[in-house]
C-alpha cells in the first residue's frame, strides 16, 4: 500500500501544478515520493511524462493532457496500468432495492437536470432539509439529545450523500393518441384541425437505491419524496400528468395529475 501513498501524493502535486501552471522540476515531483532508481524512471517516462510539456530552465508544466485523469481513480488506473480480473472484485448483494423512474416529455429535461443537479451539493440538501417539517424529520431520523441542530442536519446530509451518487436519463420514442378513440374516418376529420396521433420523445429518469432492511427502505422513500419528487414537480411546467414507476420491493405506478382550477 506504500506505493498508493506515493501515487496519491503525485496526483495531488499534479492537480496543484495544473491549477497554478507553475513550472516544476523532476526533483520537485519526485521529492513528494520515496521512488528511486528503476521505479522512479518507470513512473517518470511511462506513466507521468505524457502529462508534461517542457518549460524554461529544464522545468516542466502540467498540460491539458492531464485533465481526463484529474480524478483519483482514473489517475491511479493510468499509473498502475493493472489489468483487472474477476478475483480483483468483491461481490456485494443488497436484499432490498428501490427503483424510481420518472417519465416526462423531453422538453422538461434541461430544467429537470438543473433541479436534480442541486442534490449533488451539500448546501442545497441542507437547505431543503430545513424546509421539511421538523417533527416529521425527527421521526425518520432520530436526533440525539446533546446533538446540535447543525450537526443533526449534517449527519442526515451525509446519509443522503451515501445513498445518492447519481441518476441516469434515457430517451424513449413513442406515439400517443391525443383524442378520444375514433374510427379512421373520424380521425381523418380530426387531423384537418389538430393531430390525432403525436410522436413524442420521453425522458426517462432512473434512480436506484440499495437498502438494508425495512427501516432504511422507509428512510429512502421519505427522502426521495421530500427532496427528489418535490424538486421534480416544481420544475415541470404545465404537464397534464407526471408518471413515476416504483419497482423493487414494491411495484407501483404514481401519477401526479394537474388539478382543474375549481378543484
Amino acid at each position: 500500500m506504500a506505493d498508493v501513498g506515493n501515487q496519491r501524493r503525485v496526483f495531488d502535486f499534479l492537480c496543484e501544478k495544473f491549477a497554478s501552471q507553475e513550472p516544476f522540476s523532476k526533483t520537485d515531483l519526485t521529492g513528494v515520493t520515496n521512488w528511486t532508481g528503476a521505479t522512479l524512471d518507470t513512473y517518470w517516462s511511462k506513466q507521468l511524462k505524457p502529462f508534461f510539456a517542457k518549460a524554461d530552465g529544464g522545468r516542466f508544466q502540467v498540460t491539458e493532457a492531464f485533465l481526463p485523469y484529474a480524478n483519483w481513480k482514473k489517475f491511479r488506473n493510468q499509473v498502475t496500468q493493472v489489468r483487472r480480473t474477476a478475483k480483483d472484485y468483491k461481490k456485494l448483494e443488497h436484499p432490498d432495492v428501490l427503483i424510481y423512474e420518472f417519465f416526462m416529455p423531453l422538453t422538461n429535461e434541461e430544467a429537470l437536470r438543473v433541479a436534480l443537479d442541486e442534490l449533488f451539493f451539500k448546501d442545497a440538501i441542507i437547505r431543503k432539509l430545513k424546509h421539511c417539517d421538523s417533527q416529521e424529520l425527527g421521526t425518520i431520523f432520530s436526533r440525539n439529545e446533546e446533538e446540535a441542530h447543525a450537526a443533526y442536519l449534517e449527519r442526515i446530509c451525509e446519509w443522503v450523500a451515501g445513498k445518492f451518487v447519481g441518476y441516469s436519463i434515457g430517451h424513449a420514442s413513442g406515439r400517443f393518441r391525443n383524442e378520444d378513440l375514433a374510427t379512421r374516418d373520424e380521425a381523418a376529420k380530426i387531423e384537418k384541425l389538430r393531430r390525432y396521433l403525436t410522436d413524442e420523445t420521453t425522458a426517462v429518469t432512473r434512480f436506484i437505491f440499495p437498502c438494508e432492511g425495512e427501516d432504511e427502505v422507509e428512510r429512502v422513500r421519505w427522502v426521495f419524496d421530500h427532496l427528489f419528487v418535490n424538486s421534480i414537480i416544481q420544475v415541470v411546467n404545465g404537464e397534464d400528468e407526471i408518471w413515476m414507476v416504483e419497482s423493487g420491493i414494491r411495484n407501483r405506478l404514481h401519477i401526479w395529475r394537474l388539478m382543474e382550477e375549481d378543484e
